[in-house]
């Protein structure tokens, strides 16, 4: 079982190192659910955290759709951290209509040189979501970050694990919205799901992860 812990601040990444979380994807700014952090946020993170790190590329809040300069932003962010050794890149690109902009995808995805990919919960906000994956597959990208359209991953699990029967050998599905402590058994109860996020914060005004969910986390994963 994969727990990726979403981080996005410095203490966060601390608490996933001694909770030894499987990753981290790495983000910034939690009230807009997570855009670019800075390339010295990821050098501080990576000295720190010995595990695999995705890094959300996001260049704003809002929408994920972009034009031509906001993609050309995206492009050379992923190169920036590339470079600087990030292990993966998180990010999402829907057309108007609400359907995956294939071109775009295609870039990034490219631009990512090989390292794996996740398109982000822009996929819960496509019309036609089997279309939607099939796009991703086509254009090469490596796992989703999914409820499956639901308002949480638990209340998308019989769709996400439908999805897995159908397209789990050319996508990997990670299960996030809403996982916590105390509904990931239920999420994971007699499931074929094996990859799980969150970025377990309560009632923290920093958005520090709670250290104690963390890890309540994990042992519930295990069992």
């Amino acid at each position: 079982m994969i727990f990726e812990l979403a981080v996005f601040h410095p203490d966060s990444v601390a608490i996933a190192q001694a909770s030894k979380v499987s990753r981290i994807e790495l983000c910034d700014n939690y009230s807009v659910g997570g855009i670019t952090p800075s390339i010295d946020n990821f050098i501080a993170t990576r000295k720190i955290f010995e595990g695999p790190i995705m890094v959300m590329i996001r260049p704003r809040a809002g929408d994920f759709i972009y034009d031509d300069e906001l993609l050309n932003q995206m492009v050379d962010e992923i190169k920036a951290f590339d470079n600087r050794g990030a292990d993966g890149f998180v990010f999402g690109c829907l057309n108007a209509d609400k359907s995956v902009n294939a071109s775009q995808l295609e870039k990034l995805v490219n631009a990512a040189n090989g390292k794996p990919t996740t398109f982000n919960r822009a996929i819960d906000e496509v019309v036609d979501y089997e279309a939607g994956l099939q796009t991703l597959i086509n254009c090469g990208v490596s796992n989703v970050l999914t409820t499956a359209g639901a308002s949480s991953a638990l209340q998308g699990k019989l769709t996400i694990e439908s999805m897995i029967n159908r397209f789990g050998t050319q996508l990997n599905f990670i299960a996030g919205g809403g996982v916590r402590s105390n509904n990931v058994s239920e999420l994971l109860l007699n499931s074929n799901i094996t990859q799980i996020h969150s970025a377990a914060i309560i009632n923290s005004p920093d958005f520090i992860a709670d250290k104690n969910e963390v890890i309540a986390i994990i042992e519930k994963i295990k069992n």
